[in-house]
């Protein structure tokens, strides 16, 4: 079996870079070193998890165990998705940096110190209620 082979044109023409963009983002150390990592068939084997580990009060009904499953680390798939509240989804952008960071890097996503976070409410005393999620990286089953 032959190993897998970046394929640089294809990822202009997916991100419909101009060869002046290709240029600047190539001559990047830590990005080009980035991008076959993190558009690798590996990657499409990861998903990312976010999951409700305590919640008190929330109007919009989350609760431990629900669930929101993005693909390739940063794709949501909703077949695979509890519903959700907006208000919980302040942080996820910054979480998934985190995660696909460490990927990236070749380090473990899973021992990121950062992989608890909670949603934009404060709690009942001062607003509604609060949710706590928990980030994690799981293969495809």
């Amino acid at each position: 079996m032959s190993e897998w082979k970046f394929d640089w044109k294809r990822f202009q023409k997916h991100n419909k870079y101009t060869d002046e963009e290709m240029k600047t983002f190539m001559n990047d150390p830590v990005r080009a070193k980035a991008a076959p990592m993190l558009f690798s068939p590996a990657i499409l084997k990861k998903n990312l998890i976010i999951e409700v580990v305590e919640s008190h009060g929330c109007s919009a009904g989350l609760k431990p165990g629900d669930k929101l499953v993005f693909r390739a680390l940063g794709i949501l798939d909703p077949s695979k998705s509890s519903p959700w509240c907006a208000q919980a989804m302040g942080e996820f952008g910054g979480i998934a940096n985190i995660l696909q960071d460490r990927y990236a890097a070749g380090l473990d996503p899973n021992d990121s110190i950062w992989k608890y976070f909670s949603c934009m409410d404060c709690g009942p005393k001062y607003g509604w209620g609060q949710v706590i999620m928990k980030a994690y990286v799981e293969d495809e089953k």
